[in-house]
């Protein structure tokens, strides 16, 4: 058996802009990174059955964070200025990328990724108990579907799949 660890699961955030992407490992003071599913499900009970039943119709997708407020990273400072600056709409939003690195993929040293546009929900931009560190929480929100591909740490390219 070989089983699947959480460090093998990276994932990068677009710290940069559309134009020009940044990408930026979600790791440094990040000690939860929780993703939730969230299925939407039908159900059915017809006049004719004695039981009903249920189907899978949607997803709604979250990745919930824990996180020390490091001054230094990237990704912690882009949450936490969100949260700060109070953004809303398209001024909270960018992609995140979803690397699966025990899945190899097509092209040399890449993996199986799935990048992601999502929304970040803040809960907390930076407070917490005196002497310790500062707390960052929240979500990020998945909006529409991903897109499958290669990612290459190496050279921080994502390629979609065709």
């Amino acid at each position: 058996m070989s089983i699947a660890t959480r460090n093998e699961l990276l994932s990068y955030m677009n710290t940069g802009t559309k134009e020009v992407p940044v990408w930026s490992l979600i790791g440094e003071g990040f000690s939860d990174l929780t993703e939730n599913l969230n299925p939407k499900t039908k159900d059915s009970h017809y006049i004719h059955q004695k039981n009903g039943s249920s189907s899978v119709v949607a997803y709604a997708p979250t990745f919930d964070f824990t996180a020390e407020l490091d001054k230094d990273d990237p990704v912690a400072t882009f949450i936490a200025g969100i949260g700060r600056e109070r953004k809303v709409g398209a001024e909270c939003e960018t992609e995140i990328i979803n690397c699966y690195t025990w899945m190899k993929g097509k092209t040399e040293g890449a993996c199986i990724a799935y990048k992601q546009r999502v929304a970040i929900r803040v809960d907390n931009s930076g407070s917490g108990v005196g002497g310790e560190a500062m707390s960052l929480t929240g979500a990020l929100l998945y909006k529409g579907d991903p897109q499958k591909g290669e990612f290459v740490s190496d050279t921080l390219t994502f390629n979609e799949a065709d």
